[in-house]
């Protein structure tokens, strides 16, 4: 058993409480051991150096000196406090022979080795530790002019802090913010999948563009409790301020070029964010909606109907919204009710300059008979010989095909919507129509689990990791909150379990 501290952490560049934390193995007895990869260079610099205190009494620390000291890789070492520790990590070889300067059995390999610490003493003679100081000073210093930068930039958003030489940041529209802070939310599971895409996006192509450089991952438990939720994972961009030939002038071009991307990739895709000035996307969609329904009933008539939006159309509190996607139950389906219903959707829709999704063709799934909608809630996902889900193609035919349709009516039927124009009778239809779907999805649930899946997590995690096995093989349900209350809910529903 062992203590384990960071003195730089892998994403932030925080530095735990290492004098506090150097108290419990202490205490316990036990190893201390502190990572001090990239925090091993505030040694050198006297203003920094009281970040490390605690490290002195750790049993053995870490430093990869090619990563902070202007060092050639590799320079990894692993230092101990004791000599005698190293006693545990030694190795018999013939090839080393036993004499008091062979240290090649006292390493983590046995065998020849790199002079490794000779990189560390000419460094240190070339360049003077009071040099080498003012070179760290100097990257912190830079550090904070770039945290501080990012804060003034509307469109930009800090994720937490740094101990060391980090800046961690993520694009989000002006908008997107200042709506969230306007209603007291936090970014939906859609808001994020779409800023996530957005900030990969533009790491692209800085990248392709080879005029700066920006690091990018997704990060788990992003720190910033205002617009993420705790849990959720953001694909974040991250400057590591090591090279000596860095000034504000490259990184104001950095950032600068960073929100053009992120504006121009707003236009591109369609996206229309709810908090922009005079609340003009929210009226759009009201707009929209509300001519929609009207034109609906009277498309319709007095005959059975009831139209519903899903996807990321149909959550509550999106910041962000890119489309649509409507369905529509009616007894029937005629294609000249098809071309009906597809001319005033694209008219009113387009009017408003919102987006349309073509991956499945309009007229395959904008009006669906009951009938059919019975089916597939009846049939369920389509599954292989064996018994896995088929693969979903992505060739024009197949997305215009039968299956592909009965696909996304269950998929409809069985994830959150919204009824935005109905009839009585269209209601109570697609209801039915719904807890068929319910039961059919938890029979197939059950299927995969190989034995009684007894509650709703074991019913949840099958459905969102089962028919993975390649591309294309997948129940087609996201990963988002709504959706994932709305499984549990059937679960509870059909096994007639209390919900906890």
């Amino acid at each position: 058993m062992a203590c384990f501290a960071y003195a730089g952490d892998p994403t932030c560049l925080r530095i735990d409480d290492i004098c506090g934390l150097s108290q419990i193995p202490k205490e316990k007895d036990i190893w201390f051991h502190v990572d001090a990869c990239r925090g091993s260079q505030l040694a050198f610099s006297e203003r920094h150096r009281h970040k490390l205190r605690g490290i002195e009494k750790a049993d053995s620390f870490t430093v990869d000196l090619q990563q902070a000291m202007l060092i050639p890789y590799d320079c990894s070492l692993v230092l101990f406090r004791e000599h005698s520790t190293q006693a545990s990590l030694s190795i018999d070889s013939d090839s080393i022979f036993n004499a008091r300067w062979s240290f090649g059995e006292t390493g983590p390999f046995a065998g020849s080795r790199a002079f490794d610490s000779l990189k560390l003493w000419s460094s240190i003679k070339s360049h003077g530790k009071n040099s080498m100081g003012r070179m760290i000073d100097g990257r912190l210093e830079l550090t904070d002019a770039i945290e501080l930068e990012v804060e003034h930039r509307p469109s930009l958003v800090l994720l937490g802090g740094t101990d060391i030489n980090s800046c961690m940041f993520i694009y989000v529209p002006a908008s997107v913010q200042r709506y969230c802070i306007e209603h007291n939310i936090r970014l939906s599971d859609s808001d994020l999948e779409k800023i996530n895409q957005l900030n990969l996006h533009i790491q692209d192509i800085i990248h392709r563009e080879r005029v700066y450089y920006i690091y990018g991952f997704p990060l788990q438990n992003c720190p910033h409790g205002r617009f993420i939720e705790p849990g959720k994972t953001v694909f974040v961009l991250h400057t590591l301020n090591g090279n000596t030939q860095s000034a504000m002038e490259n990184v104001r071009g950095l950032l600068d070029r960073i929100e053009y991307l992120g504006r121009a990739l707003l236009i591109d895709r369609q996206y229309i964010c709810m908090g922009d000035a005079c609340g003009s996307s929210t009226n759009r969609l009201k707009r929209a909606e509300r001519k929609l329904t009207q034109k609906l009933y009277d498309l319709f008539d007095d005959k059975d109907f009831v139209a519903v939006v899903y996807g990321s159309s149909a959550l509550q509190n999106n910041a962000i919204l890119s489309n649509i996607d409507l369905m529509i139950f009616a007894h029937s389906a005629e294609s000249s009710k098809i071309q009906q219903v597809v001319s005033v959707f694209r008219s009113l829709v387009e009017g408003e300059g919102i987006l349309i999704d073509f991956e499945i063709p309009l007229h395959r799934r904008l009006l669906v008979t009951f009938e059919f909608a019975g089916q597939a809630a009846e049939s369920g996902p389509p599954l292989d010989e064996a018994g896995h889900v088929s693969s979903i193609s992505s060739t024009p035919e197949y997305l215009s095909s039968d299956e592909m349709l009965r696909r996304l009516v269950f998929n409809v039927l069985t994830t959150p919507n919204k009824i935005i124009a109905a009839t009585t009778g269209g209601t109570h239809r697609l209801k039915s129509l719904e807890t068929t779907a319910a039961r059919k999805l938890v029979t197939t649930i059950q299927h995969f689990g190989r034995s009684e899946v007894s509650t709703a997590d074991e019913f949840v995690n099958l459905v969102m990791s089962d028919g993975g096995q390649g591309k294309g093989k997948h129940l087609g349900y996201k990963p988002r909150h709504n959706v994932l209350e709305k499984l549990r809910k059937i679960f509870h529903d059909v096994q007639k379990t209390p919900i906890d």
